[in-house]
């Protein structure tokens, strides 16, 4: 064999070798994780979910990948200053969340790929340039959730024709927020139903919030699409329980854990994928190239023990639609 055409049988191989060249070059060593949670150890679900989905497709801790795990503990203002520190230890990946997690470390980075699970518009945000070709360090699972709110409220109504009072939580602060807000509203106008917005803007108000509900006479409660009310649920439904008020749900994990129902994508579902994304971009696929990924199946989950102690009767049409019953 001539040089000429070992030269170019050498060059052929290096280049079908290169999409794995990130991935080689981690041989002996772990790739280096990083997960940013808004939220504390103890209420996160979605970077253990991460972390799970990560070791079915092959990624096993302690052994060729090493997570960085920071919390900020329900407290956003926390946020910027531990994205700058994740970002200076140098991680080869970061897995993040809610659009308020997502942003502080794309500020801080355009180099590391950032893969989120569950973002808000990550177009309008500035995270990416557009869904199939999002451009650069970031891509991931987009939410549909804000868009659901007023469908959220027709469900309500359709379960419980009589309410005509509805407390919504809202946090004015996300620009996404508001947006959810006018949907219930626009809905509300159609359905009879008067709407009452209790604003939460941080962890330290939902005592405040909780104190103005109770001076009002309402028939339910919902949460807005705010990682900070999936990540609170257990306090929301346990005032919601108390004054034997029925909650409807952003996420499924509230229907669980006892609100009346849910209406939303399937966050387990897009995590999962996120991992996906992730295994390939560690594996040499470069974030710019992957189209950001949006939810495909939807759930109406309804929990029929809370219907029972709070003596409700639900439609028998409308529990046709559910596509889960929580006995």
């Amino acid at each position: 064999m001539n040089n000429r055409r070992k030269l170019m049988l050498a060059l052929g191989a290096s280049a079908l070798a290169a999409p794995l060249a990130s991935f080689a070059q981690q041989q002996g060593k772990p790739v280096r994780v990083a997960i940013l949670s808004p939220t504390t150890e103890a209420k996160t679900q979605t970077s253990k979910q991460f972390v799970d989905a990560m070791r079915g497709l092959g990624w096993i801790e302690g052994r060729n990948i090493a997570y960085d795990r920071v919390y900020a503990d329900d407290n956003a203002s926390r946020l910027p200053a531990l994205a700058a520190a994740l970002v200076a230890r140098g991680p080869d990946l970061i897995h993040s969340t809610s659009n308020p997690v997502i942003l502080a470390v794309f500020a801080r980075t355009r180099s590391i790929p950032i893969v989120f699970s569950a973002s808000n518009d990550p177009v309008g945000s500035g995270l990416v340039q557009s869904h199939a070709h999002p451009g650069g360090n970031v891509t991931g699972v987009a939410n549909i959730g804000f868009e659901l709110g007023g469908k959220r409220l027709q469900l309500l109504k359709q379960a419980l024709p009589k309410v005509t009072r509805v407390a919504v939580m809202v946090n004015p602060l996300l620009p996404e927020n508001p947006r959810e807000l006018k949907l219930i509203e626009d809905a509300a106008k159609t359905l009879g139903i008067t709407v009452i917005p209790v604003i939460v803007k941080e962890q330290a108000e939902f005592d405040a919030g909780f104190t103005i509900l109770a001076k009002q006479r309402i028939d339910a409660l919902l949460t807005t699409h705010i990682s900070m009310f999936l990540d609170n649920r257990k306090r929301i439904l346990g005032f919601a329980a108390a004054r034997k008020i029925p909650a409807v749900g952003h996420r499924g994990q509230l229907a669980d854990d006892g609100a009346l129902l849910s209406y939303s994508s399937i966050l387990i579902d897009q995590v999962n994928r996120s991992a996906q994304l992730a295994d390939k971009i560690l594996k040499g696929a470069k974030p710019a190239d992957i189209p950001v990924e949006q939810p495909t199946k939807f759930e109406l989950a309804v929990n029929m023990k809370t219907a029972k102690t709070l003596g409700l009767k639900i439609p028998a049409s409308f529990l046709v639609q559910a596509t889960r019953l929580i006995e």
